[in-house]
């Protein structure tokens, strides 16, 4: 017997897609929880049922949650830090719906025993990486999200450089990593991440970076 939960988890999904593919930029294919239970709730589903179900797609990495940082200030003249919450469907998502894409890159930790490859390892999300570079692995997926959130940076630039992240992660799953292609790679993304108020994590990510840079 199927999953009665599978009607919804299907119903969801496809919403977010429509979305995704109405936006006219990558901010705007998201939605906020009760926007997409208003737009469900003519199925007949309810509220408590959309969020239980998204959260389920979301663990399963069919959709993902988007986190923006806004501030703004109150009548007293202080500044309030407030978080914007929406919704999008993930590549997997993308991929299951579209059943096939050029574009689909196949799970590397799947296709590989990387038991057999001397001094690579498996980190969050599945990426395989060199065991050197492990956090650096990390910084690089939270800049990731940083620079598709940040208000700094337009949509043009986040994509160039999400593209130059994915690029040098990459380069990570070599046992030796090509440095000239790294220190390319990574020029474009300091600048962008700097201008985009990323300081931090370019900092961090350049620490860790080192023994490519030199």
């Amino acid at each position: 017997m199927a999953n009665p939960n599978d009607e919804i988890r299907d119903a969801i999904l496809r919403h977010l897609y429509q979305v995704h593919r109405k936006a006219k930029s990558p901010k705007s294919a998201g939605i906020g929880i009760r926007d997409l239970a208003t737009e469900l709730k003519p199925a007949g589903y309810k509220q408590q049922q959309v969020a239980s179900n998204l959260d389920y797609l979301i663990q399963k990495k069919w959709a993902c949650e988007v986190i923006e940082n806004r501030t703004f200030t109150t009548e007293r003249g202080t500044t309030q830090q407030a978080e914007k919450r929406t919704y999008k469907i993930s590549d997997i998502g993308i991929d299951h719906l579209e059943a096939a894409s050029t574009y689909e890159r196949p799970d590397t930790a799947t296709k590989i025993n990387i038991t057999n490859v001397h001094g690579v390892t498996v980190v969050g999300d599945h990426n395989v990486v060199n065991t050197s570079f492990t956090d650096l692995s990390r910084v690089l997926n939270d800049m990731r999200t940083a620079v598709l959130n940040s208000p700094k940076l337009t949509d043009t630039l986040k994509l160039e450089t999400v593209a130059d992240i994915d690029s040098l992660q990459s380069q990570l799953q070599k046992p030796s990593p090509i440095k000239s292609v790294v220190q390319a790679l990574w020029s474009g993304i300091e600048k962008a991440v700097t201008a985009g108020g990323l300081v931090e994590l370019a900092t961090r990510a350049a620490q860790l970076l080192a023994p490519l840079l030199l």
